[in-house]
This record gives C-alpha cells, sequence and structure tokens, in this order.
C-alpha cells in the first residue's frame, strides 16, 4: 500500500477548498514536526498539509510502537516525508523510550531544516512530549506553535507548561463531545471480542477517569447492563444526567480494584504512581483506553519483578499470578486497546475524519496565529481554544458525509438526542471548548475572523444539507 486511495477524505478535501479559495498557503518556509499515530487517518492529514503548500521534505514524524502500521510509515516515506524510526521499549517502560525517539525526531529534523530556508515550525503532537521537548537551538531559530490532540498532553503542560502556544485541539467540543463516543465505541468493541471473547457483559467494570473517553465507555456499558463503577481523581468531576443512579462513584483506586473484574484506564494520567501496591480482585483484568503505558505503569513495573511475569508474543498481554491479591491480566502490554491489532486503521477512517479533519483546521489556526506573532501583533504564549466556528464547519461537513454514505451515526455510537439538538446552535461550539473567554484568556479574534472568512461562504453550502436532529 505505497499509496492508498481515494484520498483526502471529504472533511479534508473541504478544508482544501476552503484554504484554495482564500488563498490559504502554509508556505515553503513553514516545517511541520508531527508525533503521530501512522494510521491511515494521518496519511490523509499529512497529504493534505502537502497539498496546502507544505514541502514533503520539510514534514518528519514519528509514530509508537503500539499504533504503527508498517504500510502507512512506508506510504509517509513514499510522499518524501522523514519518518523517524521507533524505539521497542521494555513493558512499562514506553515513556523513557519514547523520550529517547522524540528527542532523535528533534535531532534529525534540526540537523535537516539548518541547510533550508525555514522560518516556521508547527509541532503537531500527540501526548505533548514533542512540545514540551522542543530544543533550546529550535527555538532560537525559528518562530514555533504547537497543536495538540490529547487529554495526556494537556495533563502534562499543567506540569511543565510549553515555551510557545498550543492550539487546543484535546479541548474542542468536537473533539470531546463527537469524536469521544467514537473512540469509545471502537475500544468496547475490541475489548468485547479480542480480549474478552463476548464475556464482557458477566463482568463488574471499572472506569478510572470520567472523561471524554470515560463517559462515553460508561454510556455503552450501562446499556448492556454491567454493573459500572468509576474513580476519578477531580473531586467536581461532571456526570452527565444519562449516568446519573446508572454508574457508581467509588472514593479510591483500592475500592475499584476490589469491586471489579475489568478495570479501564481513561484518564490520561498516572494514577497508580505512589500508589501501588494495593488490594484487588483475584484475576482482575485491566485496560488501557488512555496515551502510552503510563495508566498502569507502576504495576507492570512491579509485576516484572516478581516471580513468573510473562507477555504473551502475539497478544502483548501481560499474565501473572503474584499481584498483591493474586493473579493480575494487563491487556496489550497496558498500551490503549484501541490498536491491538496495529491494522491501518484502529478506527474506520472515513468515519474519524471529523477528528482529523478538526486537526487539519487547528493546524491552519496555528500558521494564521504565526504569521500574527511575526508581524508583533501577538504574543506567542499559552494555551488557545479551536475557532468555534470552524469546527462546526468541520462537524457539518462530516455529518453530510456520513449521510451521504448512509452511516446511521444516531444508530451506531448513541448520541444523546439531546447533545444533537444543541449542536445546532454556535453557542454549543463556545460553551464546550476550552479555554473559555474570561480575565485569563482572551481568544485571538484576528486569527479567529480569518478561519470564519475562510469557511464561511463554504458552510452556506453544507448547512442547508445538515440538520443534526435528522441524524
Amino acid at each position: 500500500m505505497s499509496q492508498p486511495q481515494p484520498y483526502p477524505l471529504e472533511v479534508t478535501r473541504a478544508l482544501l477548498d476552503c484554504a484554495r479559495d482564500a488563498q490559504f498557503d502554509f508556505g515553503e518556509d513553514t516545517a511541520i514536526v508531527s508525533v503521530q499515530h501512522m494510521l491511515l487517518q494521518t496519511f490523509d492529514l499529512l497529504r493534505s498539509v502537502i497539498a496546502m503548500g507544505v514541502n514533503p521534505g520539510n514534514i518528519f514524524a514519528l509514530g509508537k510502537v503500539y499504533s504503527n502500521n508498517l504500510q502507512v510509515m512506508r506510504a509517509l516515506r513514499d510522499l518524501g516525508i522523514t519518518v523517524v524510526k521507533t524505539s521497542v521499549p521494555e513493558p512499562g517502560e514506553f515513556h523513557s523510550s519514547f523520550q529517547q525517539d522524540i528527542n532523535t525526531l528533534w535531532q534529525v529534523a534540526a540537523e535537516r531544516l539548518s541547510e533550508r530556508r525555514i522560518k516556521r515550525i508547527i509541532v503537531l503532537d500527540d501526548g505533548g512530549g514533542c512540545i514540551v521537548s522542543v530544543p533550546p537551538e529550535i527555538l532560537r531559530r525559528y518562530t514555533v506553535c504547537g497543536v495538540e490532540q490529547t487529554t495526556r498532553g494537556m495533563v502534562l503542560f499543567e506540569e511543565t507548561p510549553p515555551p510557545f502556544a498550543v492550539i487546543a485541539w484535546a479541548r474542542a467540543g468536537v473533539k470531546l463531545e463527537i469524536a469521544g463516543p467514537i473512540f469509545s465505541h471502537y475500544l468496547i468493541e475490541k475489548v468485547d471480542t479480542e480480549f474478552l471473547h463476548g464475556s464482557l457483559q458477566r463482568d463488574r467494570v471499572g472506569i478510572i477517569g470520567l472523561g471524554s473517553i470515560g463517559r462515553g465507555v460508561a454510556n455503552l456499558l450501562r446499556r448492556s447492563g454491567n454493573p459500572i463503577f468509576f474513580y476519578d481523581s477531580n473531586a467536581d468531576v461532571h456526570v452527565p444526567a444519562s449516568l446519573r443512579n446508572r454508574i457508581t462513584r467509588l472514593h479510591s483506586l483500592e475500592e475499584l480494584m476490589l469491586n471489579c473484574d475489568c478495570v479501564l484506564g481513561c484518564s490520561g494520567r498516572n494514577p497508580f504512581e505512589d500508589h501501588w501496591p494495593m488490594s484487588h480482585t483475584p484475576g482482575i483484568k485491566l485496560l488501557s483506553g488512555s496515551s502510552g503505558d503510563q495508566e498502569f505503569g507502576p504495576i507492570i513495573r512491579d509485576l516484572k519483578q516478581r516471580p513468573h511475569f510473562n507477555v504473551a508474543s502475539n497478544s502483548w498481554d501481560i499474565v501473572s499470578e503474584h499481584g498483591p491479591s493474586g493473579p493480575i491480566h494487563i491487556a496489550y502490554l497496558g498500551y490503549p486497546y484501541s490498536f491491538v491489532s496495529r491494522a491501518a486503521e484502529a478506527v474506520a477512517t472515513r468515519i474519524v475524519q471529523v477528528d482529523s479533519g478538526g486537526l487539519l483546521a487547528a493546524l491552519m489556526q496555528a500558521r494564521l496565529f504565526l504569521e500574527m506573532c511575526e508581524i508583533g501583533v501577538e504574543q506567542n504564549r499559552g494555551i488557545h481554544r479551536v475557532t468555534p466556528k470552524a469546527q462546526r464547519f468541520v462537524y457539518e461537513t462530516w455529518v453530510k458525509t456520513m449521510k451521504e454514505r448512509r452511516i446511521d451515526i444516531m444508530g451506531r455510537y448513541e448520541y444523546d438526542p439531546h447533545l444533537l439538538s444543541a449542536v445546532e446552535h454556535d453557542d454549543w461550539f463556545i460553551q464546550t471548548t476550552e479555554p473559555h473567554p474570561n480575565e485569563h484568556y482572551r481568544p485571538v479574534e484576528s486569527v479567529e475572523n480569518l478561519m470564519e472568512q475562510f469557511v464561511a461562504s463554504a458552510r452556506l453550502e453544507v448547512e442547508s444539507e445538515a440538520h443534526c436532529g435528522a441524524l
């Protein structure tokens, strides 16, 4: 598969048309440094960036060992993109190993870009590690802006603020409320069919973290009749009305581990750090819906020190008889189980283009923001929202595409009808997207106005055909 076809997908094609009509161009003096899953959606995204004016020789990409698809990596290299080799870490050691890969990525990019007329770099990140690791010489030589797409990355930024502005697709309403249930659906489907072989309905299920993925998982499981428990370190975490009285909150990780047969980590954090070992249900099954292996990393490292630690060669499942309370089974080395097949698609690419299309819009916004910084109008710092009207364009184009393809989004992903009614109003995109405008955050009006102009005329055409409530 050196040239996956047909691409671009509908949402990215619509954004390409917007860019062409508005004479938007990233420019050959722009480079992209990217950490992404090596999947077809990444191929579509990066090929669209090339179509918007980025020289493929100025794109540097790094995948992750648990989601790399070799055919996609080969196809990206065929485009002229530099794809850096990914290391294979020891169990429980993903982040230290991956940090070395990120350092290599930056070393390769710095060496090759030093010979070219590059003015700016946009960092497209998955997990935040690439953004916070930009070498000082890169910051001195170029203007840099980031795009982050994961909760894990936003958590990292709380600990290590990025040295330049970041466009937070991870906190966009469309990412959280529309894409989240799609990722949750495929996660639960893979867990039930490939790991539990249809036995999920018999399990007491625990969820760590009631964010976008955690809520989506809980919503799907309640329809299956599973007893559902959750733990979240945020005392004020929002529990949707659809889950109230149907999901039980527990007040410690140990309580969750003792009351559940199967636990899914969905927090984007490292919940067991400094809390392991603890008591648990004998034979407990642990699966991740997060990023990397940090959800269960401390458990894996502890089990490695005990007798008869075993990793299945075909499934990467960890089996140990010597947990604190007996047997423990950790699926897929603690990596996010959505990627267990390491196929070219973890989620159907045509459906998940609502997410990759949003990333492309965020990249366009990052390019416009850097232009404002370069002329001295804006300061290159802070976390910034993805323009609400650009989100709406991505969403409505996606809805129109799904209807044309006769894909029953409502039936398949069981969206709350009230949500889809709310999305018809512009206020929804503002209210569900962070950061919210306040005394500490002022949206960059010049950039948002340009983004709105890009999509305004195209949206009129989409708007007449997309009626969210008719899904």
